[in-house]
């Protein structure tokens, strides 16, 4: 039996190209099949939030991604019809300034075509992946060490349309296949939530938008209760387009949907204006709000992940965001796995630790999806639309995860943990995200001014270890991480404080002086004469506090074989 690739993703949009790509990153061969016949166009997620940005960071996305991004715009709401109203400006997010230990504090906006085409690009530059579009999953059977999935090409050989079948043999097969999910229905996961009525819009891209709508501001006009429009810039160079979305209690959504000229009249009637001049209506659909989680997030070698797990309504911009989460939450461990160098039970962890947060985020978007579209008033509307601070994911955590060692902090069965918040309460714990630290004088393998977020990688554990001032105890850490699994998969970092003077050998891989104390201040490491270990996972979470050879032992025994 052949195995051309070890894990089959079924489904191309960011959730599964993440994947991919972590997995690339990895070592980890992949094949990704699309059952759309050409790529995505037009926009569906645009909202990239602060932690999806260190995600891409972490992947070395970040240079290609700050080229196309956009900040978001302010948002000026008119009644219905507009008239001479002057309307209400109001910054669609609060902007917060970066800091030390957040680089990124401000979401922005990238077209999710666009996301795509970047993470596509990097995919066949870096490793000659292509995506295989007009290409179905029918089925799959699992077997105790492998998957065979059953597979349909759509070709056109000389003009004329067939199909091809392949049965394809994997170790591990994933289904980022959206809300109707092929492989969630096979696998017989209950997808557990509803359908609120009387909320749909008509969703799409207008290009060649003329008169007096610019690209630098987001206009809405109405309320839900009657009609409302929205028209916010799509921000792409050399395009004058604009997104729109049309609803409310008083519109027809077959109607306007069934045309561009039904298209230019709702315009025109919510507005109240006929000096907008709409072109070609580039994509159009009816969205209807689907609020959904599946009950397990895989079984056995098959999960899901992104929309294929969970679906959100569009308030609140987490969706795409979750399941880029969701990607390299999988991914990391999968690899380890398909190495041989983890046991199988630790991919039990991607649903023990991914479930509790999309829950919790449900609960908050569901919240703003009423908040927002139960509005009767353009002030309803501007509070319906304000964005909580944990919209930003940092405080999404996995402190009770049962992968996670903390000797810091021990919890008892009265702690209460919000999985989706806890991790931004000001305190660090194993299972938070890792913070970053700059201004870090490095001092080998290479002597060069650097940052923590230079350091991780979605390919190794990164290994911290806090020294006290005479480096006691350091070469133990080191030794006993080098002797308890693979160099490959680990990078010790030597981080000694202000005062330090280098050692004269270590065999840490990396040695850091904290010039200006970010990375002591920010792992909340208070006495620089007692050494304290973190391990920062491959996802830029900290997967333990130890504060010996003792815990490093425990949490190699935790993750690895």
């Amino acid at each position: 039996m052949s195995v051309k690739a070890s894990v089959l993703i079924i489904g191309a949009g960011p959730t599964g190209l993440i994947l991919a790509l972590t997995l690339l990153r990895n070592g980890i061969s992949v094949r990704i099949i699309e059952k759309q016949e050409s790529f995505q166009q037009g926009t569906r997620g645009y909202g990239m939030q602060p932690r999806t940005i260190e995600m891409y960071k972490l992947l070395g996305l970040l240079p290609e991604l700050l080229k196309v991004k956009a900040d978001h715009f302010p948002v000026l709401q008119f009644s219905s019809p507009q008239g001479d109203s002057e309307g209400q400006v109001a910054p669609m997010l609060e902007h917060i300034e970066n800091t030390p230990s957040r680089p990124f504090n401000n979401a922005f906006m990238v077209q999710q075509e666009r996301q795509e085409q970047l993470i596509r690009s990097r995919i066949l530059e870096d490793y000659g992946v292509q995506v295989e579009l007009a290409t179905e999953l029918r089925s799959f059977e699992e077997h105790n060490d492998h998957i065979i999935a059953h597979i349909i090409k759509k070709t056109n050989a000389n003009g004329d349309a067939a199909e091809e079948s392949e049965a394809i043999y994997v170790h591990w097969l994933v289904g980022a296949d959206g809300g109707k999910s092929t492989v969630r229905k096979q696998l017989g996961i209950e997808f557990v939530g509803d359908a609120p009525s009387g909320a749909g819009m008509v969703n799409g891209d207008i290009e060649g938008l003329e008169g007096t709508l610019d690209q630098k501001i987001w206009r809405m006009w109405g309320n839900p209760q009657h009609k409302i429009l929205s028209m916010r810039p799509c921000c792409i160079p050399g395009k004058n387009r604009l997104n729109f979305f049309i609803g409310g209690a008083e519109i027809d959504l077959e109607k306007v949907a069934s045309s561009r000229d039904e298209v230019v009249s709702a315009i025109r009637d919510i507005t109240g204006r006929d000096d907008i001049q709409v072109g070609e209506v580039v994509t159009m659909n009816i969205w209807r709000p689907n609020i959904r989680m599946a009950s397990s997030f895989g079984k056995g070698r098959v999960f899901i992940a992104g929309d294929a797990a969970h679906v959100h309504s569009p308030t609140g911009g987490q969706g795409m965001n979750s399941g880029v989460q969701d990607a390299i939450n999988l991914a990391w461990k999968l690899a380890l796995v398909e190495k041989k160098l983890s046991p199988a039970r630790i991919l039990e962890s991607y649903t023990e630790e991914r479930v509790p947060v999309i829950a919790s985020m449900l609960q908050k978007t569901t919240e703003l999806f009423k908040k927002t579209f139960e509005a009767s008033t353009a002030v309803s509307m501007a509070k319906g639309r304000h964005r909580g601070h944990e919209l930003r994911q940092f405080g999404v955590n996995y402190r009770k995860s049962s992968i996670v060692v903390d000797e810091r902090y021990t919890f008892t069965e009265e702690d209460t943990v919000d999985p989706y918040r806890s991790g931004d309460d000001g305190t660090v714990r194993a299972g938070d995200r890792a913070p970053d630290a700059p201004q870090l004088a490095q001092l080998s393998p290479v002597a060069q001014t650097t940052m923590l977020f230079d350091i991780f990688s979605p390919a190794y554990h990164t290994v911290l270890i806090f020294a006290s001032s005479d480096h006691g105890g350091a070469e133990d850490i080191i030794a006993n991480v080098q002797n308890g699994s693979p160099k490959t998969v680990f990078r010790t970092v030597l981080v000694l404080p202000q005062s330090s003077s280098a050692p004269a050998t270590s065999s840490a891989d990396i040695i850091i002086v904290d010039m200006e104390g970010f990375a002591y201040k920010h792992y909340a490491i208070a006495d620089d004469n007692l050494l304290t270990v973190v391990i920062v996972r491959p996802d830029g979470f900290i997967g333990g506090f130890v504060s010996g050879a003792d815990g490093v032992r425990k949490y190699l025994g935790t993750v690895f074989c």
